[in-house]
């Protein structure tokens, strides 16, 4: 093996390319290679770190489910390395390749002298944590005996239609297995009976096998769902025969799959949008917390769970309008509905409260005025209903103060951004995330292309910037964590003020300077990174900080409600692994860094 292709190769492998020369020909010298054929399962079992240089190689999980497919500059073997945890994992070569292979005492001791070299395998290993777990927790998994039982109500083709009604009506079921020697022959259902025996004008007495669907379609009971539901969706059918070792077993149905999937946000934005009364909705809104629930059982990402939090509070609200507009009558002039901060983000969690406002064509005078004073009321007192909170800062468009036309809009914005006392930045600081739930796009789209062009005021934004550097992330000169405490005799950290929201008062600040119409925070740094205003590096840490206490602040909310607790976001970081401990402090130190870049980039002269 020569040194020194393996050096050149390593110096363009992230992390090691930032060793020098030297550096890089000691790491060469500790490394074995070895070669693979196609079809060869690797040996990982070993605490080792193996780095492919050639070659393609997939990885499945203990369950055969394909996890990734690693190439060249790809890493394998940390986690065990980082935990002393072995996964079940299968790493199958399907490409000839060359593995290196780096003998544990060499890693440690490059994470021990390197420091950015442990930070960048933590938080790979943070990452492929997080694509295990959504892979194993995919609700497609279940199988068709998952959510149907053992329950054969069967009949055979010579048989009377008027006999098999009867059947169905006692045992209360809208389909019928037809059978002959206790093989499945066909179908008969409800639909069949009024379509081919009561329009056909037939007889009673008429056989079933003359009117049954015969050799339907089936499925085995250890099939996953969604096979299911793609062949039933496939030929457009309702039911379907569940076969166990090729003989009759049960039916599965669209009502069948419908009600294994209520617990699925779709199936709830559904009911809210069907209901006709605030109680509805309020019943509808109790699900939120189970929904949660259900959701941190399955592992869903926290970025995920905020954006589905979010459509369910943009559902209740847009139902709310529809509802005050069928009590109200029909609006006298377009409108927008517009929300802020985090549902604006799309990243809201079970314990925000209400942030909104209208956007009117009109001026809110005389019967404009009146009319959508009534509605935001409405509306506001509806959502409050529903749990979502009052806003005790009052922004809230049942506030006459947040009422306005675009003229009156434009001119807020205008003398926040041109006269920013740091007062009035403070204050202002939550309406520059903002999105439109119900109503005008347009209206709205007028008035934030109003704000972008703006926003690239230096004065402007070296004030939103001195704002959001007024917190600071808790975590001392010596990388200890600083706590605080919630005025209720608890000490903590907490997640949102001195985290999450340190980076999105960040991410803001360039976004606005450079015209971004995106408002949620990781989609505004892929944009920000894509036209160069990040490097790629810090807008990939600012993003990883990010998910990392999102995931903390929904894993600890979703602890407090199952303990019937509100959702609280001061955690006690005593509670975590050292591998958690060590992603937070990290995360902390990024929010650090990036509030000098930001200082620096807009407050040169503070």
């Amino acid at each position: 093996m020569e040194v020194t292709e393996v050096s050149k190769f390593l110096a363009r492998t992230t992390p090691f390319d930032q060793l020098d020369s030297a550096q890089l020909a000691e790491l060469a010298l500790q490394l074995s290679v070895y070669y693979c054929q196609a079809g060869e399962n690797v040996e990982i079992t070993h605490e080792r770190l193996l780095i492919i240089r050639t070659g393609i190689f997939a990885l499945y999980s203990d369950q055969q489910q394909l996890l990734t497919k690693l190439e060249e500059g790809d890493f394998y073997g940390y986690q065990l390395l980082l935990t002393g945890l072995a996964d079940n994992d299968q790493l199958v070569c399907e490409e000839d390749g060359l593995l290196f292979w780096l003998p544990a005492d060499a890693f440690h001791q490059l994470r021990y002298q390197y420091k950015n070299i442990d930070i960048f395998f933590q938080r790979l290993f943070g990452r492929r944590l997080h694509q295990y777990k959504e892979q194993q927790s995919s609700r497609f998994t279940l199988k068709v005996s998952d959510i149907v039982q053992a329950r054969k109500v069967s009949i055979s083709g010579e048989h009377s239609v008027q006999q098999a009604a009867q059947l169905m009506t006692e045992k209360r079921v809208s389909s019928l297995l037809v059978e002959q020697d206790e093989r499945l022959t066909g179908i008969l259902t409800d639909r069949d009976l009024r379509t081919r025996v009561l329009a056909a004008n037939l007889p009673a007495t008429t056989p079933v096998q003359q009117v049954m669907t015969p050799k339907p379609h089936t499925i085995d009971k250890h099939a996953y769902l969604f096979e299911a539901v793609q062949l039933m969706s496939r030929f457009n059918i309702h039911h379907l025969p569940v076969l166990e070792q090729g003989l009759s077993f049960s039916m599965i149905t669209a009502t069948d799959i419908i009600r294994s999937q209520q617990d699925h946000p779709v199936y709830l934005i559904g009911e809210i949008h069907r209901q006709a009364s605030i109680d509805g909705l309020e019943q509808c809104a109790l699900q939120i917390n189970n929904l949660a629930l259900v959701m941190g059982k399955q592992q869903v990402p926290a970025h995920e769970a905020g954006h589905i939090i979010t459509t369910i509070t943009d559902a209740l609200t847009q139902r709310l309008i529809k509802l005050a507009q069928q009590e109200l009558g029909p609006a006298p002039c377009v409108f927008s509905w517009l929300c802020f901060g985090s549902q604006a983000r799309m990243d809201q969690s079970i314990n925000a409260d209400q942030d909104n406002a209208l956007l009117l064509e009109k001026e809110p005078n005389g019967i404009v005025g009146d009319y959508f004073a009534k509605l935001a009321d409405f509306v506001c007192q509806g959502l409050a209903r529903c749990g979502i909170k009052l806003c005790p800062g009052n922004i809230m468009a049942s506030n006459p103060e947040l009422r306005m036309s675009l003229k009156g809009w434009s001119g807020k914005f205008a003398k926040w951004i041109s006269s920013p006392s740091p007062d009035a930045i403070l204050k202002a600081s939550i309406f520059f995330d903002m999105r439109v739930v119900e109503g005008s796009k347009g209206l709205f789209n007028a008035l934030q292309q109003d704000i972008l062009a703006r926003t690239n005021h230096a004065l402007f934004l070296m004030q939103l910037t001195q704002t959001s550097l007024q917190r600071t992330a808790p975590l001392s000169f010596l990388r200890n964590f600083i706590l605080e405490h919630d005025g209720k005799q608890k000490k903590g950290l907490d997640l949102k003020k001195r985290g999450i929201s340190l980076i999105t008062d960040i991410v803001r600040v360039y976004a606005l300077a450079n015209g971004i119409t995106e408002v949620n925070t990781r989609q505004r740094l892929q944009q920000l990174a894509a036209i160069g205003v990040i490097d790629s590096k810090e807008s990939q840490n600012l993003s990883d900080a990010f998910d990392v206490l999102a995931q903390l602040r929904w894993d600890k909310h979703l602890h407090d409600i199952a303990q019937g607790h509100d959702a609280s976001n001061l955690l006690d970081p005593a509670v975590l692994s050292g591998l958690q401990r060590h992603q937070l402090k990290d995360s902390f130190a990024v929010i650090n860094n990036a509030q000098s870049s930001v200082k620096h980039r807009f407050c040169k002269e503070m």
